[in-house]
């Protein structure tokens, strides 16, 4: 889980993401700043979701069930994220944004509140590793293991 956070905050740092209000933007940066801000929200989402399953889990199926649930989002997370950064890679709106202050203001701006939420997370992630070792014996608990590896692996890919 440690890796999955070096990566979020490398991953991160690649992203051009929200407007803030009072830096102004024109509509195309905007627009580029809120497609690569929506796939994060989506991850960010299946973190708090994760976090409020792991906290009521009371057996292996409902850390398989929390787990599975966040691999989804996950996965759902990379193919949107994907998708964005073929679209805007190398655009003239991206081009024009990397002299641009408002828009560097906007990046710093939510790199300083993701590094927020995924440090906040951190414990989640050490409840579910918790977990996964407390019900290893159980063949659905590997099988999960096997897909939050997997998972993991994905959203490291996004990086590159």
């Amino acid at each position: 889980m440690q890796s999955l956070l070096k990566f979020i905050l490398s991953a991160g740092l690649v992203l051009l993401v929200m407007q803030r209000s009072g830096y102004a933007l024109d509509a195309d940066q905007k627009a580029a700043l809120d497609a690569y801000k929506k796939p994060w929200d989506i991850y960010v989402n299946a973190m708090q979701a994760l976090e409020n399953s792991i906290k009521n889990a009371k057996s292996d199926g409902d850390v398989v069930k929390a787990a599975d649930k966040f691999c989804d989002e996950a996965n759902r997370f990379v193919d949107e994220y994907n998708s964005v950064r073929e679209k805007y890679q190398g655009s003239d709106v991206i081009k024009s944004m990397d002299n641009d202050a408002d828009a560097k203001k906007n990046i710093e701006d939510f790199m300083t509140d993701l590094r927020k939420k995924i440090q906040e997370s951190k414990g989640t992630f050490d409840a579910l590793k918790s977990d996964l070792t407390k019900y290893a014996s159980s063949p659905e608990i590997k099988r999960v293991q096997n897909r939050l590896a997997s998972t993991m692996n994905r959203i490291q890919l996004v990086e590159l």
